[in-house]
């Protein structure tokens, strides 16, 4: 059966939707922002790049892989969880 929203209904739907409604918009402002700053600092700091750019390997791939694999990883995230955030505060039209 279809179910309506971003979730489907249950307990931790219900959770994190009074805890995204509780957030003022100055407090999800610094939330998310903070968390964008700190993916554009360490996407682009590149003495993080040089370190894991070292050509040593991890699980047979390098670390520079990984490196941007985590980066990309992490903006995803952020991304759906503003996005989760605002549709169960009714701000997506």
């Amino acid at each position: 059966p279809f179910q309506e929203g971003p979730f489907p209904k249950g307990p931790l739907s219900r959770r994190f939707a009074r805890w995204a409604l509780a957030l003022s918009p100055r407090r999800k402002w610094a939330v998310f922002g903070s968390w964008f700053a700190l993916d554009g600092v360490v996407a682009l700091a590149p003495p993080v790049y040089w370190a894991a750019g070292d050509p040593a390997f991890q699980s047979g791939v390098w670390l520079s892989f990984w490196y941007f694999l985590a980066i990309g990883a992490h903006v995803s995230a952020g991304v759906i969880a503003l996005y989760f955030v605002e549709a169960a505060r009714g701000e997506i039209d």
